[in-house]
């Protein structure tokens, strides 16, 4: 968004690049994020998340995020305003409530089914069709029923997120959470993750140690390993022109027949498969 626009109080725009060199933020505007086409990594405060077509991401003011790894990516960037949210309040002033209490960005996309997402783009794409018609953003009718309903439709979702993370049994304590950040940083050296290295580095019983996270995570150690050391597999199947030896070897699996089970067992294909499944043309 450039410098002369970035006073509106709303603004959508439609980018197509393989290259966002910079971190972008805007300390006064909320963004929703429409991925048309394209994978990639998000980045959101430092966190990596990857995206891929149909993703929808909302971020808040205080947030800052960049591209990286982009195969060639379509967006809608719809920017709006806290007082422009409240314009829109005319008889009721606690609407959208999730919205105006967000405060850290969600670990994925706002919107994981697909009939949702494409009905949330829909709304967006007959706003740019506005926008294209000359017509103007603000004091349009057209275009504050349409924000209303996805204000309406994002608050929902972030209400849902907001069920979904409080009706977990526990919250994972700051020592859970020690570990799980040692498993992420260490993910390709088997060595470091055996169960009686994990205690040492501890400094608990390995039987104590693993029930302690399972008890808190809802997995075993060893689960969350496999998981997060194939969620990195698929990443990298998407997103880079490794081959599934190579793959293999960086992770630590004993060969490629190994990592294939595994990963079709998660995946229900093989890592071949999955790499030709989500090849963009």
């Amino acid at each position: 968004m450039n410098s002369a626009i970035q006073h509106e109080p709303l603004h959508i725009e439609q980018l197509e690049t393989s290259h966002w060199p910079t971190t972008i933020q805007r300390p006064t505007y909320y963004r929703l994020v429409f991925i048309q086409t394209g994978r990639g990594e998000l980045i959101i405060n430092g966190k990596q998340l990857v995206y891929q077509t149909g993703d929808v991401f909302f971020l808040g003011p205080a947030d800052k995020h960049s591209f990286k790894n982009i195969q060639k990516t379509s967006v809608y960037s719809l920017w709006f305003t806290g007082p422009y949210i409240s314009s829109l309040m005319t008889t009721h002033v606690d609407l959208w409530p999730h919205i105006q209490a967000y405060r850290a960005p969600l670990s994925g996309t706002l919107i994981a089914n697909p009939t949702e997402q494409r009905t949330l783009l829909l709304l967006v794409e007959i706003l740019v069709m506005e926008r294209q018609r000359l017509c103007p953003l603000l004091a349009n009718p057209v275009v504050e029923s349409l924000m209303k309903t996805i204000l309406s439709l994002v608050d929902r979702h972030l209400a849902q997120h907001s069920i979904s993370v409080s009706a977990r049994s526990t919250t994972p304590s700051v020592f859970i959470q020690r570990i799980v950040a040692y498993i992420n940083q260490h993910i390709t050296e088997p060595g470091l993750l055996r169960m009686e290295k994990l205690a040492d580095v501890f400094n608990y019983s390995a039987s104590h140690l693993g029930a302690l996270f399972k008890q808190q995570v809802g997995e075993s150690i060893q689960q969350y390993i496999i998981r997060y050391k194939l969620k990195q597999v698929e990443a990298r199947l998407s997103l880079s022109t490794m081959t599934i030896s190579q793959i293999a070897d960086e992770f630590g699996f004993s060969d490629v027949c190994h990592l294939n089970k595994l990963f079709k067992r998660y995946y229900q294909h093989t890592p071949t498969n999955y790499r030709r499944s989500t090849a963009l043309f």
